[in-house]
């Protein structure tokens, strides 16, 4: 087992908003199952609406960019440096409020679940009014 991966060595996942580089997830390395770790990027204007995560845990880092946080019904502005800790199974989003190109570190925890990694609720209610109330 290697304790080091290389930028290259990423498991790159295309998504709407952005890329996900997957640091560490249980398919296809599996080195360290205790844990998901990416660094994701959102394109401007775009963002990963509201979702959860059944019975994990996670924590986005902001290493680029202006970020709209949404964690509950809460919202901050995040930028370079600021964190967001996010409970097990809590509705959250983060929207590229910027001009340029935003970049995160999540971790999420555990990685080994019976559950499916996320699960979408930007169409049902309160999620689906949210950003415009606010």
């Amino acid at each position: 087992m290697s304790y080091f991966i290389c930028e290259g060595d990423f498991n790159l996942q295309s998504v709407p908003q952005g890329l996900n580089e997957w640091i560490n997830h249980p398919e296809p390395h599996g080195e360290m199952p205790g844990l998901f770790a990416a660094r994701a990027s959102i394109a401007p204007g775009m963002g990963h609406d509201f979702h959860l995560h059944p019975g994990r845990e996670e924590i986005i880092y902001v290493l680029r960019g202006t970020i709209e946080q949404w964690v509950g019904k809460q919202c901050r502005t995040l930028t370079v440096g600021d964190v967001a800790l996010i409970p097990a199974s809590c509705v959250h989003a983060s929207f590229n409020v910027g001009s340029d190109k935003a970049v995160l570190f999540v971790v999420l925890t555990p990685a080994k679940s019976d559950e499916p990694l996320a699960h979408d609720v930007s169409s049902i209610a309160p999620w689906n009014a949210l950003r415009r109330a606010n």
